[in-house]
């Protein structure tokens, strides 16, 4: 299937020139007289702006429709503004219930960096400090190593350099137990590397930092995102909990797929993740997604500065011998972990990306601050398109960049 999907890339960017016209398919939102930053810039900047959109749209729309993926959402984001928004499929399959801008999914491990945005909006009011020891505020947290466990830090957490073994106690997430009993049983987990030196992905660990904020600011994990992100932000189909996404009217159904009968099918919503919701359990339409991008792209200081962005994109540890998937990208040449966010040197800049994977929804996001633009992805089933839609998206924005 890959070759496939290579072939149609490259039959789109050899169908491109300098002479196209620069008019967007409807799925492009218009670069109208309201967006008085882009007409006041020259010509040839907006057109290769929307020639990009014109053609990106084509290369997922093309590729969307080759995966049989059931749903898909996406959205673009220029300086301030969202230049693209739209929404892909169907939200269950054998219906025609399109998929629309305002269409919950469950975000997956986006959820980090959103927890991390929150970790420097409370940073920022002095209410949460960057190296306190979690044990100080989460007396429950213990480790079979206990001077270990009193050294661990919200930093260690965020950026995943705790010194736990990889995915440490995973199994009582599946399990369905409430993060405080998670907490309890890591008394019987082991250390496997010094603090701060070695990189291994967590869930269960990073959601520590759940009641670190609950304690210092006496608010709940679901109450302060709500006050201090999604409403601020114009987040207002976000949530975090699983009764919500149950109770919401409009959300893209699970689906799974079967290799044996190259089909998908229906699965259920499934309560996983929702337990540590800072690592997993995030809900949001692409809508939402879209004023999150502006958030990253330092344009809602309301909710987090600049300075509050430069402090959790700093890069805490290398991952660039890890066996990640980014390393592969063309382009990338070295990877960081900071907090709750991937930082990879691309090229002649650095970008900020992450992705998910939950309950069969498949998640991306991606912002480049150096040419202030940002995208993310959202899929109701696995596909094999979910791998180059942000690598192609680079490439294709350094070649229209490149018309200028």
């Amino acid at each position: 299937m890959k070759y496939i999907y290579s072939l149609v890339i490259a039959c789109i960017l050899l169908s491109c020139s300098e002479t196209e016209t620069a008019s967007t398919t409807d799925a492009v939102a218009t670069l109208g007289a309201s967006q008085t930053e882009e007409t006041q810039k020259p010509q040839t900047v907006r057109d290769s702006l929307a020639l990009f959109l014109e053609h990106y749209d084509r290369f997922f729309t093309t590729n969307f429709n080759v995966s049989e993926c059931p749903g898909a959402a996406v959205v673009i984001v220029k300086d301030t503004t969202v230049v693209y928004q739209k929404g892909f499929g169907v939200k269950q399959i054998h219906t025609q219930d399109s998929v629309d801008v305002h269409t919950v999914f469950r975000i997956a491990s986006l959820s980090k960096g959103v927890t991390a945005v929150l970790a420097a909006n409370l940073a920022e009011r002095s209410e949460l400090d960057w190296e306190q020891p979690i044990q100080a505020t989460v007396p429950s947290f213990r480790l079979k190593d206990q001077a270990h466990a009193r050294k661990i830090t919200v930093n260690h957490v965020l950026s995943h350099t705790s010194g736990l073994y990889k995915y440490a106690n995973t199994k009582l997430i599946h399990k369905g137990l409430p993060l405080s009993k998670i907490i309890a049983g890591f008394k019987h987990t082991s250390v496997v590397a010094d603090i701060g030196e070695s990189y291994a992905y967590q869930n269960a660990v990073f959601s520590l930092v759940e009641k670190v904020m609950e304690q210092q600011t006496a608010t709940s994990f679901e109450q302060l995102l709500r006050e201090r992100l999604f409403i601020p932000a114009g987040m207002h189909d976000a949530s975090s909990t699983y009764a919500a996404i149950k109770e919401h009217d409009n959300v893209a159904l699970p689906h799974k797929w079967n290799p044996y009968a190259k089909k998908y099918y229906l699965t259920k919503l499934h309560k996983n993740y929702y337990n540590v919701a800072a690592a997993g359990g995030i809900n949001a339409s692409i809508t939402d997604m879209g004023q999150y991008l502006k958030v990253l792209l330092g344009h809602l200081p309301q909710v987090v500065t600049p300075v509050g962005l430069k402090e959790i994109f700093n890069p805490m540890i290398c991952t660039t011998a890890d066996a990640t998937y980014v390393n592969l990208w063309d382009g990338v040449s070295e990877s960081y972990y900071a907090k709750g966010w991937r930082v990879l040197t691309y090229r002649d800049r650095t970008i900020v990306y992450h992705g998910g994977n939950v309950n069969q929804y498949k998640t991306q996001l991606m912002i480049d601050p150096t040419n202030g633009i940002g995208i993310c992805i959202l899929f109701n089933g696995p596909n094999s398109f979910n791998g180059p839609v942000i690598p192609t998206f680079l490439s294709y924005y350094d070649f229209y960049k490149a018309l200028r």
